[in-house]
């Protein structure tokens, strides 16, 4: 089977160089909801990838994705977009305003079963691509501040992240796992969220993202800041409200000063696309995605946990598209 995608996609290219030998190329974006049809001879296919706010970790992650895609997937430029996160971006793909898109896998389980903030308006075309990195909660504070644990939060001041956002999503299930009522909470993007405390005008900010969190880590490097952890009895009550998050810690040296590993929870987060994508290009993507992870780690060094191939495919929390999966199928990644 790899050998006749490998066929179909080398006569594409040969056409496509003949085409282009007999006039000028163009570009051609896709019809809402169309999925990403093979390139028409001569042209190239445009794409956006939809991912979140810049100071996190989507937008980098999803930069480095559209530069793989584009130079090793002929026939495809795919630009990328900032949104409101995980949540826009079910949307978005299901009504084809997007073609890929990085998503949180907690939301998109909801998203495909009609779920949560999405009953009512399911997102039930969505297909994973490929998993990319793992989002981690991460709330940071001043040192200053003496706190060292999630449940200190309480009669705090708080930025939870952008509304209705999955950071937002994830930060309030932590504050109630912890049974924290903080005295305020407002919607701040991570960046903004985290130079707030840096200021001294936030007493905590959250982030829900691949490590470091850019906005975090800026802020850590010229502060003396804390991220604040949970113990195991809280993380066993997070785990228990929403099957999509796992244990685990922020290694130690993450962050600047920050000396021993962070307990915290997280979800993996996917490379997502509309059901009636070719399989062609699907099973195109996943081999592009797979085989670079190393140019995927250079983008940003969240995406990481790619260098297990049983991470990318195996265990993900919304069903894969026909293509990709007939090529981790083929490549023997597949369980």
């Amino acid at each position: 089977m790899k050998k006749v995608f490998s066929i179909l996609l080398a006569s594409a290219m040969m056409l496509t160089l003949l085409a282009g030998c007999g006039g000028k190329g163009g570009t051609s974006a896709p019809a809402a909801g169309s999925g990403a049809a093979a390139a028409p001879s001569g042209k190239t296919q445009i794409l956006t990838i939809g991912t979140a706010d810049s100071t996190g970790t989507m937008y980098p992650v999803g930069a480095a994705v559209a530069s793989v895609i584009n130079d090793n997937v002929p026939g495809f430029k795919v630009n990328v977009e900032t949104s409101k996160g995980s949540p826009a971006n079910c949307v978005n793909i299901q009504s084809g305003e997007v073609q890929l898109a990085t998503i949180a896998g907690d939301t998109a389980m909801q998203a495909v079963n009609g779920a949560g903030k999405f009953e009512g308006q399911a997102c039930s075309d969505l297909r994973a691509i490929c998993a990319v990195y793992t989002s981690l909660s991460n709330w940071i504070a001043l040192k200053s501040s003496g706190m060292t644990m999630v449940h200190d939060l309480t009669g705090k001041n708080v930025a939870v992240g952008p509304e209705a956002s999955t950071t937002e999503i994830a930060g309030l299930a932590g504050l109630e796992a912890c049974g924290v009522e903080p005295a305020e909470k407002v919607n701040l993007g991570l960046g903004d969220g985290a130079n707030e405390v840096g200021d001294g005008l936030r007493d905590a900010s959250h982030g829900f993202a691949g490590i470091p969190i850019g906005g975090q880590l800026s802020v850590a490097q010229t502060k003396d800041c804390v991220f604040l952890g949970y113990t195991d009895e809280e993380l066993d009550k997070v785990v228990a409200g929403n099957p999509s998050y796992y244990k685990t810690v922020i290694p130690a040296g993450t962050y600047p000063g920050q000396d021993e590993d962070v307990p915290t929870f997280g979800v993996k987060c996917l490379i997502v696309a509309n059901a009636n994508l070719d399989d062609a290009t699907a099973y195109a993507f996943a081999e592009a995605l797979s085989t670079h992870v190393s140019d995927l780690v250079a983008g940003h060094a969240s995406m990481t946990s790619m260098q297990d191939p049983s991470f990318i495919c195996n265990d993900l929390p919304i069903e894969l598209h026909p293509g990709a999966a007939q090529y981790y199928k083929d490549a023997g990644m597949l369980k």
